[in-house]
C-alpha cells in the first residue's frame, strides 16, 4: 500500500488566534501525528501566516505566504498537484479547490466548514467546489444542516468533524482561583464570577454578550454577588455600545470590559470563573465552550446554533433559547448557585472532544477518501 500524500491548505494558522486558527493548528499536529503511525505523508502551507510553530508542524513541511495572494494560490495549486488528498481549510479558499478539480478531477477534495460562511446561500467558486468536493467536513451537526438547506448538497457527502481541545492546552488539575486575577477585577469573598471571551465585534452581533448584559439586572435584584468579565478584543464602536449599555443599566460595578487577554492569561481567567456563559445564535461550534469546559466551568450556551454539539445537546452544560431573557437569567442564577464540580466537567469534556479523539476522526476521514 502506497503511502499517502496530503496537503493542508489554510487562510491562517499561526499569525492569528482565533477559533479557526486553533482548528488549524489542532489539525496539522493530528496529521503530523498520523503520519508517524500510518501510511501518510502530510504538508501544510498558509496564505497570510510566514513561519509556523514548530510544535505543531516543522519548518521543512509548512509554508506561508505572508498574505501574497496570487503568490499563494499559484503555489498551492503546483503543490496540490503532487499530492493525493487536498484539504482546504476554509471556503475562501475556493477558487484553489476549483482549479484542482478543473484539471485533476480525479483528485481527492476535502472542504472543511467551520459555520457562519455557508449560512446563507454561496455563489461563484464558493458553490462549485462545494458541489465539486468529495467530502465535506462541518464542524457541527448545525453547520452540516446548514450546509444542506442553504447549499442544497447532499447529506451523505458531509460528514460532522467537531473541534477538540488543543494539544498544547495545559488541563488544570487544581482549580483554584488565581488571586491575582481576584486582586485585579476587586474579587471579594463568596463574590460569583461570571466569564465571557470573545471578538466584540460590531459586525458580527450573534454572540449574545449584550443579551447577557441587560439580563444582570435580575441577578442584581435577587441579590446575586457576581461580576462579569466580558473579555476579547473590541473594535470602536462595540466597545463604546457595550459601555453605553453598561451605564445606562447602572452596571458600572459589576461588568469588567478588560479587552484582549494574553495567551498567557487565558486559562487563569477561565479559573477565576465560575461559568462560562455565551448564549449565542450564529456559532458554528464555539471552541471556547470546550476550552472553559476544559478549566472545570460550567457552561451556558445558546440552542439555535453549533453550540449545541460543544455541549453535546445539554449533556454538559446548560444549553438556552438566546432570545429569551427571562430563561437566559433563570439559567445564569441557576448555574451560579450551584456546587462546583470542576473535575467532573473537564473529564466529561474529554470524553468527547479530547485530541486522541480529534485525530482518530481524522484517520477514519483520511481513509475514506
Amino acid at each position: 500500500m502506497k503511502q499517502k500524500k496530503v496537503l493542508f491548505l489554510t487562510l491562517s494558522t499561526f499569525s492569528l488566534t482565533g477559533g479557526i486558527e486553533k482548528f488549524n493548528r489542532a489539525f496539522i499536529k493530528a496529521l503530523g501525528d498520523l503520519s508517524q503511525t500510518v501510511r501518510l505523508r502530510s504538508s501544510a502551507a498558509s496564505m497570510y501566516d510566514d513561519a509556523p510553530d514548530k510544535q505543531y508542524i516543522g519548518q521543512q513541511l509548512f509554508s506561508g505566504s505572508k498574505g501574497k495572494r496570487i503568490q499563494f494560490v499559484c503555489s498551492a495549486f503546483i503543490k496540490a498537484m503532487q499530492q493525493d488528498v487536498v484539504i482546504l481549510g476554509h471556503l475562501n479558499l475556493a477558487l484553489i479547490g476549483v482549479l484542482i478539480k478543473l484539471f485533476s478531477p480525479k483528485k481527492k477534495l476535502v472542504v472543511i466548514c467551520h459555520g457562519i460562511e455557508v449560512f446563507t446561500p454561496v455563489s461563484g467558486f464558493k458553490k462549485k467546489v462545494l458541489q465539486k468536493a468529495d467530502r465535506i467536513l462541518a464542524v457541527s451537526s448545525y453547520t452540516k444542516n446548514q450546509l444542506i438547506e442553504q447549499q442544497q448538497l447532499q447529506a451523505e457527502k458531509i460528514s460532522v468533524f467537531p473541534n477538540t481541545i488543543d494539544p498544547f492546552f495545559q488541563l488544570p488539575a487544581d482549580f483554584a482561583k488565581p488571586a491575582y486575577l481576584q486582586q485585579r477585577y476587586g474579587i471579594t469573598e463568596g463574590e460569583r464570577v461570571l466569564f465571557t471571551l470573545t471578538r466584540l465585534n460590531s459586525k458580527e452581533g450573534y454572540k449574545g454578550y449584550d443579551t447577557l448584559v441587560t439580563v444582570l439586572p435580575k441577578l442584581v435584584q435577587q441579590g446575586i454577588r457576581f461580576k462579569y468579565i466580558l473579555a476579547g478584543k473590541a473594535d470602536a464602536v462595540e466597545l463604546a455600545r457595550m459601555q453605553a449599555l453598561i451605564k445606562e443599566l447602572q452596571l458600572e460595578k459589576y461588568v469588567a470590559l478588560p479587552g484582549f487577554v494574553a495567551d498567557d492569561e487565558v486559562i487563569d481567567h477561565y479559573l477565576l470563573a465560575d461559568v462560562f456563559a455565551m448564549p449565542s445564535k450564529g456559532e458554528g461550534f464555539g471552541i471556547v465552550y470546550i476550552e472553559a469546559m476544559a478549566c472545570g466551568l460550567a457552561v451556558v450556551a445558546g440552542n439555535k446554533d453549533g453550540s449545541t454539539e460543544a455541549l453535546q445537546f445539554g449533556k454538559l452544560g446548560t444549553l438556552v433559547d438566546p432570545d429569551n431573557a427571562d430563561e437566559l437569567a433563570k439559567a445564569l442564577v441557576h448555574v451560579l448557585l450551584q456546587q462546583a464540580q470542576p473535575a467532573k466537567v473537564q473529564g466529561e469534556m474529554l470524553a468527547f472532544f479530547s485530541f486522541e479523539r480529534f485525530k482518530g476522526r481524522l484517520a477514519d476521514v483520511l481513509a475514506s477518501v
